[in-house]
């Protein structure tokens, strides 16, 4: 029995299609600003109903039904007492989806100490929002790559070998492209079940086999970096491999959405990587692949070749930031123009809130509030106030940045 359908998360997402206010100034809030920027807000709101109306109903309970055709459901005139019975409603609903995904998620965690230490370590974190991009069986078994760098792992590429496989069912041929949404891992007689509940589109995947088996795979440390500062497509791939990381104990692979490759060595010219196995030409800004007689072709004017290098080691890019500051330095690092220095200063309090209480107090009541840092001085009040070390003073200064 499984904990993970497609007819609850159906159920959870159809809840949740018609959001409302849950106060009376939350409405005035919006109306104000609908005003301000022209908007028929009133006239917007009855379209958002008509658009859900036919799907609201195959869940909604009948005494809303009156509130539905009258067109009011989401309408500051909706009586007090129906908006807070069906704000009610859809937390109850939103409750019942955690609780099966809480089961889905205890059934995985009694299910994976049976399985390789790989497995285990891909199971730590999501697989939420990894996108499939390979699939190929071979013989009994299945193997699928899944490319989870917008996800929730430090991973980027993640290979299941699902091994001599029992059974295989979905509503829908599982494709490339397709998102993990949920998951869940049971141990059964025979082996192991995995169903995974897919989006692009929607469908409900489940798969047994006697065993499973992961591998994994990470950005090299220099790749983060640029990435996130927007400059892979300007690094030249010469100075790129020359700032890899050639520890003895570091392996890299040369992985594509057709082949996975060990990369036995790198060279200063064209085509930059020997591979164990297979051969690449660089031509006309396309990067060609030979590989046992297949030929694949890709466009290197959207991806960097760099794109393709990965390595079996995870290196932290911003490591530094973790690097406490001395609690003597601390206020002049916040205050400094060196913006490591302030991440470092700032979270080396955070995970020091009693022991830097008293310069945590003394720098809030030199800070002011602006647009700029509105948002990062919230996250850090309410952490702070989370443990009880804010004083009288900062928490009246800050009142309106700080969770009741």
């Amino acid at each position: 029995m499984w904990n993970l359908t497609k007819e609850a998360k159906k159920r959870f997402q159809t809840c949740n299609l018609l959001p409302i206010h849950e106060s009376d100034g939350d409405w005035e809030s919006e109306f104000e600003y609908a005003k301000e920027e022209g908007i028929d807000l009133t006239k917007r709101l009855a379209e958002d109903l008509e658009m859900v109306k036919e799907e609201l109903l195959t869940v909604l309970p009948s005494r809303f039904i009156p509130f539905v055709e009258d067109g009011t459901l989401n309408q500051p005139t909706l009586p007090k007492s129906v908006r807070e019975d069906y704000l009610q409603w859809m937390r109850e609903c939103d409750k019942e989806f955690e609780e099966i995904l809480a089961t889905a998620y205890e059934n995985t965690k009694s299910t994976i100490p049976y399985l390789s230490e790989n497995v285990q370590e891909v199971f730590n974190d999501s697989l939420h929002d990894s996108i499939i991009e390979r699939i190929e069986r071979e013989n009994q078994n299945l193997h699928i790559f899944l490319n989870a760098e917008g996800g929730f792992t430090n991973k980027t590429i993640i290979h299941f070998i699902f091994k001599d496989v029992l059974r295989e069912e979905s509503d829908e041929p599982l494709q490339i492209g397709q998102w993990f949404i949920y998951n869940e891992l049971k141990k059964t007689d025979k082996g192991f079940a995995f169903r995974v509940l897919l989006d692009c589109p929607d469908s409900e995947w489940t798969i047994e086999a006697q065993n499973i088996d992961a591998s994994y795979y990470y950005r090299p440390v220099n790749y983060a970096k640029l990435r996130d500062e927007r400059r892979i497509m300007d690094k030249s791939i010469e100075e790129y491999i020359q700032e890899l990381n050639k520890d003895q104990h570091q392996q890299y692979f040369f992985i594509t959405p057709d082949a996975n490759i060990t990369i036995s060595g790198f060279k200063d010219s064209a085509p930059f990587v020997n591979l164990e196995v297979g051969e690449i030409q660089l031509k006309d800004q396309k990067l060609i692949l030979s590989l046992n007689q297949n030929s694949f072709e890709y466009d290197l004017k959207e991806q960097s070749f760099i794109h393709f290098i990965y390595t079996d080691i995870y290196e932290d890019p911003y490591a530094q930031f973790n690097i406490a500051v001395p609690i003597d330095e601390l206020e002049q690092a916040v205050f400094s123009d060196d913006l490591d220095y302030q991440v470092r200063a700032w979270n080396t309090m955070y995970s020091n809130p009693e022991e830097t209480k008293d310069i945590v107090n003394r720098i809030f009541m030199k800070m002011d509030v602006t647009e700029e840092n509105e948002m990062m001085l919230s996250i850090y009040l309410n952490h702070f106030n989370k443990h009880k070390v804010l004083t009288e003073n900062v928490l009246s200064k800050f009142a309106t940045l700080i969770d009741e």
